[in-house]
């Protein structure tokens, strides 16, 4: 926090106290509001790491040992609340850190398997899972949505379409149109399995009797858990933050459908995944091997050292080349 700042809290404090408003004195001093709140959080935050700390007290390691030898299997953030419901205030970290020096602190063990452990979540190549959702934007001011289909093993985009709402409909179509562009035929007996949620549009009949009839499975994430449909919500972070709240608001429909279309197509193609070990999703859903991904990184790699060490050992036969001519 500099002095200047400082000095501007100071005094906006000292005319509050003399029964001006925060605002009239910003307004005098030509600053904005949220930037002087934000220096007021951030002269809170430096107090409070200067203050000193003081290890817990007798009591205060007793009523943690009370409540860990009546509840052995509660951890330290089961104790906090106990203890917050007592009245007492310790926070989940300072109780971590007593009974880690206690050796208390037990190995993590979920009452449930790890989903990712079963073999129907583990995509070895591209269209054994796809993952369908919709998320929001605004065109002429109002509320549309974008649908994706996006192929888990690649992340690649591989069917989308802008809709005023959603339905059972939508969710056939763009299933369709995902084959269709993938060049696998209705005929096929293997279809991409569909991640969804639970939204009506994805539970009505329509939808299951469609998906019955073509031959494909319908996957149901489970109730409150986004991480079952990770990669499709990741893909709408991303599209967000570099696309749609760039634009915010979308003049038509057919502007829409064009900065949609081109920055999906960039993400498909040119934006490297960190995921994909820095390969685009083209790439990976054009490989289809993560070995064969692997190893070309691997060799990339060896050649880039190659290079590296070549760089350096001709530069200091060249230095020692010019030193013996300066010597002579």
């Amino acid at each position: 926090m500099s002095l200047q700042k400082g000095a501007v809290i100071a005094l906006v404090e000292e005319h509050r106290q003399q029964g001006r408003t925060v605002g009239e004195v910003l307004a005098s001093l030509g600053i904005a509001r949220a930037t002087y709140y934000r220096w007021k959080r951030g002269a809170n935050r430096i107090a409070a790491s200067n203050r000193r700390t003081y290890p817990l007290t007798p009591e205060e390691c007793g009523m943690i040992e009370a409540v860990k030898s009546a509840h052995p299997e509660y951890r330290h953030r089961r104790i906090q609340g106990v203890l917050q419901g007592q009245g007492t205030y310790l926070s989940a970290s300072v109780i971590y850190a007593y009974l880690k020096s206690r050796g208390q602190i037990e190995p993590y063990e979920r009452r449930l398997p790890e989903p990712w452990d079963s073999p129907r979540y583990e995509v070895w190549r591209n269209h054994l899972l796809w993952g369908c959702d919709w998320t929001r934007l605004s065109i002429a001011h109002l509320r549309w949505y974008l649908l994706t289909v996006i192929d888990f093993f690649s992340r690649f985009v591989v069917a989308w379409d802008l809709v005023p709402s959603v339905n059972a409909d939508h969710v056939k179509a763009v299933y369709r149109a995902g084959l269709a562009a993938q060049g696998l035929p209705l005929s096929s007996s293997r279809k991409p399995q569909l991640r969804v949620d639970r939204g009506s549009p994805n539970t009505s009949g329509v939808t299951r009797e469609f998906f019955e009839i073509l031959g494909a499975d319908l996957s149901f994430a489970r109730v409150r858990r986004p991480t079952d449909n990770a990669i499709t919500e990741r893909f709408y972070g991303t599209i967000k933050q570099e696309e749609i709240y760039w634009v915010g608001n979308y003049p038509d429909e057919r502007s829409a459908r064009e900065e949609i279309g081109r920055y999906i197509q960039y993400y498909n193609t040119e934006r490297p995944h960190q995921a994909l070990w820095n390969f685009t999703p083209a790439l990976v859903h054009q490989v289809n091997n993560k070995t064969a991904l692997l190893n070309t990184l691997k060799a990339m790699k060896k050649e880039t050292r190659e290079r590296r060490k070549e760089y350096w050992i001709n530069l200091d036969k060249s230095d020692s080349l010019n030193s013996l001519i300066l010597s002579h």
